[in-house]
């Protein structure tokens, strides 16, 4: 299991020297997060001062753009990166795409599918030479002068999609390298829902579960004491609350027989009661979708409950844990193999 660090920065400016800092760390890769700044100046920040980690958009809005503009951001971040660039693209939902971005919206899996194909079209036509002749039903790319082509280069550059619901994840696992998990999640819900769907994309494709990466970003609740545990616990709350007032993570709670808890998290939401929110996440909600722990008995933790269901990690809210070297001793620990759960 790799270990990355997630949402580097909400500053193009501040993202290099974090990145650095993780790498030397010894994290595996880094993403780049969409919200205040574009997540390709924070990508490409984070390549600057990086050698080796990966760095990727966890998300880029996708539907805020087009196909040949993220083809052109995404072949020159893997030119000069060497490789390292990979490209993760997400929908967004409706009233941010339409009201946001003034962009259209449609059905979204439908729009992300045509998207991808653009891509791979694009990207084929200025790998091999060949014409670019796309022609889907939201996109359409039919130019390409030799004097807008950009430099050849071999490297590959995988994307990945955010998913939660069924159809993006089938789509996801039929035609990229690998998905956006959501750290709203249950084992449940990924042994019901994700992997089941995981499989029908990769079979649609020929394909076996090793072409795909799955990446999460999960709630770890964790502290040398009992007032750090207790602080974080209370951020996870609120923060699992939040995305449980959406309707999308209905099916989430739904997988752990907490169906009608998403309709009043969103009554409270809309009335303005966010402190309360978080107090209906009881006990058996955190220990389903949270790992709580020291920093040491994370990575036995991830491996015994994620292993063999994703691929690569990070920590929602980061790691409390200022020594550098005790840091670097706990995220090799998570290439280890699982061997027993860590009870508490």
């Amino acid at each position: 299991m790799k270990i990355d660090m997630g949402m580097i920065g909400s500053s193009a400016a501040g993202c290099g020297p974090i990145a650095a800092d993780a790498e030397a760390r010894g994290f595996d890769g880094v993403w780049a997060s969409e919200s205040v700044t574009d997540a390709f100046l924070q990508s490409q920040a984070a390549l600057l001062t990086t050698e080796r980690v990966s760095v990727g958009t966890a998300i880029a809005v996708a539907f805020a753009r087009n196909p040949m503009s993220v083809a052109y951001l995404s072949w020159d971040l893997a030119a000069m990166s060497g490789g390292r660039f990979v490209l993760g693209l997400g929908s967004q939902i409706q009233a941010h795409v339409e009201r946001r971005f003034s962009m259209p919206w449609s059905s979204p899996a439908g729009r992300m599918r045509d998207f991808l194909l653009a891509l791979d079209a694009i990207f084929t036509s200025w790998r091999d030479g060949t014409r670019l002749d796309y022609r889907g039903e939201h996109y359409q790319h039919t130019l390409m002068s030799p004097v807008f082509t950009p430099h050849h280069h071999t490297h590959r550059i995988p994307t990945m999609v955010a998913a939660v619901g069924a159809k993006m994840t089938e789509l996801g696992a039929e035609l990229c390298d690998g998905l956006l998990l959501h750290g709203m999640t249950t084992t449940a819900y990924l042994d019901q829902v994700t992997l089941p769907a995981v499989e029908r994309g990769l079979a649609a494709s020929g394909r076996d579960r090793d072409a795909l990466e799955l990446y999460v970003p999960l709630f770890l609740v964790m502290g040398d004491t009992e007032e750090q545990i207790a602080e974080t616990t209370r951020k996870t709350r609120e923060q699992i609350a939040f995305y449980a007032s959406t309707p999308a993570y209905a099916k989430v709670l739904a997988s752990i027989g907490y169906e009608n808890l998403q309709l009043e998290l969103q009554t409270l939401s809309r009335a303005g009661k966010w402190a309360e929110m978080g107090d209906l996440i009881d006990d058996r909600i955190l220990g389903e979708i949270a790992l709580v722990g020291t920093p040491e008995e994370m990575p036995a933790l991830c491996r015994n409950r994620f292993g063999g269901r994703v691929d690569r990690v990070s920590s929602y809210f980061g790691w409390p844990v200022e020594d550098p070297d005790r840091l670097r001793d706990i995220l090799a620990a998570f290439a280890e193999p699982a061997t027993r759960e860590v009870a508490r």
